[in-house]
């Protein structure tokens, strides 16, 4: 829609009044939107087709103007309509969504690969886990075997000094015996000679009719 502006001049007031009608929003390259106003998401879905700017209680400039040249100076200022920058007016940029999509789309990117590298790494310290924690089990198992067989090893050895202490043992004991059955059979012949003496003196007084004294010869 083209731009309409019309000027009349309030013949009481002495006043120039300006009437802005819906002008079609101007559609700037984004590489003038700037940082501040991409970030701010709330405005991506608003309508650009519907969007209208509206002015009111703008102060404008009095200046004298003859009603000849009243169509000239509506004419003439197109430009001055435009709105500067940092007027507080909003310019709404078809390609907003686009970068938005864009940024949302490299976040989303990095994010996945955050989360590869996070979970490839999660995993190979897992693994080398598991490695070492199996190269424990078979050191430990070989140190239980180690121990297993030194102590069977002792054992071994025990029952050889085991069986060596009972066999001394059991020769002391015969040894023991023997040397008492030699000496209970001395003794027994001790006891046999003394006795034959004791019979063979007591017939001999018994034949002669002698008393024994009290001293005995033995």
């Amino acid at each position: 829609m083209p731009e309409y502006d019309q000027s009349v001049q309030n013949l009481h007031g002495g006043e120039d009044i300006r009437v802005l009608h819906a002008l079609t929003p101007s559609f700037y390259p984004n590489s003038m939107a700037t940082s501040d106003q991409v970030s701010h998401g709330d405005f991506s879905n608003m309508s650009v087709t519907n969007s209208t700017l509206v002015l009111a209680g703008s102060p404008i400039a009095s200046s004298t103007i003859d009603n000849d040249g009243a169509s000239n100076w509506g004419v003439g200022s197109h430009s001055s309509l435009s709105p500067p920058r940092g007027s507080g007016f909003m310019v709404v940029s078809g390609g907003r969504e686009v970068a938005a999509s864009g940024r949302s789309f490299k976040k989303e990117e990095v994010e996945s690969k955050i989360a590869a590298w996070k979970n490839a790494k999660i995993a190979e310290i897992n693994n080398r886990f598991k490695c070492e924690d199996s190269i424990i089990g078979g050191w430990e198992a070989e140190q239980a075997q180690r121990s297993m067989l030194r102590m069977k090893k002792v054992e071994r050895k025990l029952e050889e000094k085991r069986v060596r202490a009972m066999e001394k043992m059991e020769n002391e004991i015969a040894k023991a015996h023997q040397k008492a059955e030699e000496r209970r059979a001395t003794e027994e012949a001790k006891r046999g000679t003394k006795i034959a003496r004791v019979l063979e003196v007591a017939n001999l007084m018994k034949a002669v009719g002698r008393a024994p004294v009290k001293s005995s010869f033995f």
